[in-house]
C-alpha cells in the first residue's frame, strides 16, 4: 500500500519500460561500452583502457558514433 499524494503513473512511469542495450566491444587493449541510439547507430559509453592517451582522441569521446 503507498502513502502519497502522487498519483500512480508518476510512480511507475518508467518501471516497464527497457533501458539501452548495452555492448561490448574488444579493440585490442582497449574495450569499448557501446549502447545504439534510435536510428541504431552504436554510440560510445564509455571506454576503458590502460593507455592514458586513448581518452584524448576525440573519436573516443561519449557519445562519440562509431563505425
Amino acid at each position: 500500500m503507498l502513502w502519497t499524494t502522487l498519483a500512480e503513473s508518476e510512480i511507475y512511469s518508467g518501471w516497464w519500460v527497457s533501458g539501452p542495450r548495452f555492448e561490448e566491444w574488444r579493440d585490442g587493449h582497449r574495450t569499448l561500452i557501446v549502447a545504439r541510439d534510435e536510428y541504431g547507430t552504436p554510440r560510445l559509453v564509455r571506454l576503458i583502457s590502460p593507455i592514458a592517451r586513448d581518452y584524448l582522441r576525440p573519436e573516443w569521446q561519449p557519445g562519440a558514433a562509431l563505425r
